[in-house]
């Protein structure tokens, strides 16, 4: 880690956040002009039914430009395949966002951008690093791997889209710590592209937080569930090649799956609740949205906030058990992050009841001074 590579992040950094954050004013006010408004559907709660979803094109924008200009990618021999695939999904995502697609032919052009990165970039994984008792594999078995952890992660990010400043803050922090590992690793293009995508993100956040002007719609969903899930593969490929190094992390599959918890687990209990109510996969679902914002009454500020703490908590949790074996870590990673729903009921309800007795205490000191 030299000073150079860190004005380069920096630079990378504020270069993605300046042009995000001054993108989306002129992305609201044209969404407004053509009408490009977000429709009501049963997956969306009401507050975020009259706001315009074109925000991932700010944020597509500004990780584009930055990392062109910051960001070595001739340092990466897939990156040619890495933004075609990424163009794709762009360009599917704006149509989407202004004429609906179905979901099957939008799962169809993921797969088709996913399968462009995989096979045209050589980007697969060649290790499962013992869990289930697997290490090395086939090109086959890790290539095919590889499709379906990329199709899960921009799919399961796209869930966890419906709250404000919920799916963008998450985004910030999975690139960011990925960013951090990539930068003391010494793989400083990732590390480039990580921080860009924070920057992007962070941008968009100033107009995305509650009550929300703007949304990353599919767009901007997909497409950075795309770049997420391209950081873990690359994280988990490259963490094989630094054994008994300094940066060298310990059972990495199941770091990574800490540092996607939110998406994993969200995707996890959709995908079971669909199965036990004989439910299609490509049905809209009252996702974490409805579940979180809805039934527990819970705030937007305090939902995100807990989230987001939740997410950095669990990163610690994988930290503090790497000594273990990485299934029975994997088991104890996964165990906890189910708990996130419940541990969401449990905050909010003690904070309500905090805050109910606090009123009622002041309303009687209030009597008694009367």
């Amino acid at each position: 880690m030299v000073i150079p590579d860190l004005i380069l992040i920096i630079a990378a950094t504020l270069t993605a956040y300046a042009i995000s954050n001054v993108s989306m004013p002129a992305i609201i006010k044209i969404a407004e002009l053509k009408n490009l408004i977000n429709a009501p559907d049963d997956d969306h709660i009401p507050q975020k039914c009259n706001v315009p979803t074109l925000g991932g094109i700010g944020i597509f924008s500004a990780f584009i430009i930055s990392y062109s200009i910051w960001g070595q990618a001739l340092s990466m021999q897939e990156f040619p395949f890495f933004v075609a695939a990424l163009f794709i999904l762009f360009l599917m995502g704006v149509r989407d966002d202004i004429l609906k697609l179905n979901a099957l032919t939008k799962f169809i052009v993921q797969l088709a951008a996913v399968l462009i990165l995989v096979y045209g970039g050589g980007v697969y994984l060649s290790s499962f690093g013992g869990i289930f008792g697997v290490e090395d594999v086939s090109w086959l078995t890790g290539s095919l791997s590889t499709v379906v952890i990329m199709l899960a992660v921009i799919n399961a990010y796209n869930l966890i889209d419906k709250i404000d400043g919920l799916a963008g803050g998450i985004g910030v922090i999975v690139a960011g710590v990925f960013g951090i590992w990539f930068w003391g690793s010494g793989f400083l293009s990732y590390a480039l592209l990580s921080f860009a995508l924070s920057g992007a993100l962070i941008g968009f956040l100033a107009f995305n937080m509650y009550p929300a002007k703007l949304s990353m719609g599919d767009t901007g969903a997909m497409s950075v569930g795309f770049i997420l899930g391209f950081l873990a593969i690359e994280f988990i490929a490259l963490n094989h090649t630094l054994t008994n190094q300094i940066w060298h992390v310990s059972n990495g599959e199941v770091l990574a799956v800490s540092i996607l918890i939110v998406p994993v687990i969200e995707a996890l209990r959709v995908t079971l609740m669909r199965l036990n109510k004989s439910i299609s996969l490509f049905e809209v679902n009252k996702s974490f949205a409805r579940q979180v914002i809805l039934d527990m009454r819970i705030t937007h500020h305090n939902a995100v906030f807990i989230v987001w703490l939740f997410n950095l908590l669990m990163i610690g949790l994988a930290y503090l058990t790497m000594p273990l074996n990485v299934n029975l870590q994997l088991g104890i990673v996964i165990g906890v992050g189910i708990l996130i729903l419940p541990a969401v009921r449990l905050v909010a309800y003690v904070g309500q009841k905090m805050f109910n007795i606090r009123i009622k205490e002041t309303k009687t000191g209030s009597a008694g001074a009367g």
